[in-house]
């Protein structure tokens, strides 16, 4: 079972606080100058694993990584921290998702690299978040027009969360901001579209 939480803040605010499942985990921001440390607070007497995943503008680059972590019972974790660039209005979404479920994490990371590479290999994937717009919008497209595609959903498994991000850590620049869908396209990345009708074509041309 998950639940998915997507909220909207401008960085003139000095703090905030986002709820999420009957108060399971409270998002809190901790404002240092131009750092703004976002925390989640595990309410609960359980040890939650949570998918935290920031959209930014505004930031550095590092705001946009998505991370996977484990929340211990009745504690504050620092989930990621954002700071501001000079000059440059800035805001962020986020969305979090409770995994209740424990995963399976008895893989090394080389070894979950070369399984998704040879999943992937010679194939179009979109992998997706939930409550993702863009992901479902092109999907159904992919669908209704009969083009061969995978969806993989990061947020479902966090083993296929860290097969996904070594598998894209090696085409992330310092000028790539990460978007989903984040689409392998046979041979090479696809962070994000802006306009379906384009991407569409790029994808089968």
């Amino acid at each position: 079972m998950k639940t998915t939480i997507t909220l909207l803040f401008f960085s003139l605010l000095f703090s905030f606080s986002g709820i999420c499942q009957g108060l399971q985990v409270l998002i809190s921001e901790e404002k240092q100058g131009k750092r703004i440390v976002l925390m989640a607070e595990n309410k609960t007497k359980d040890t939650l694993n949570v998918f935290f995943m920031v959209n930014a503008e505004g930031y550095r680059k590092s705001a946009s990584k998505p991370v996977i972590k484990n929340l211990p019972p009745l504690s504050k974790t620092p989930m990621l921290t954002l700071v501001e660039l000079n000059g440059v209005a800035s805001q962020y979404t986020y969305d979090l998702i409770i995994n209740k479920e424990e995963r399976n994490l008895n893989f090394t990371y080389e070894k979950q690299a070369v399984d998704i590479e040879k999943l992937i290999e010679g194939k179009l994937v979109l992998f997706a978040t939930s409550k993702c717009e863009k992901c479902d919008a092109l999907a159904s497209r992919l669908k209704d027009d009969r083009i061969q595609h995978r969806v993989l959903d990061v947020t479902e498994d966090a083993i296929l969360y860290n097969q996904f991000m070594r598998l894209i850590e090696r085409q992330l620049t310092e000028q790539t901001k990460i978007r989903f869908p984040v689409i392998w396209n046979k041979n090479h990345v696809i962070f994000g579209y802006d306009d379906l009708e384009t991407i569409l074509f790029e994808l089968v041309n």
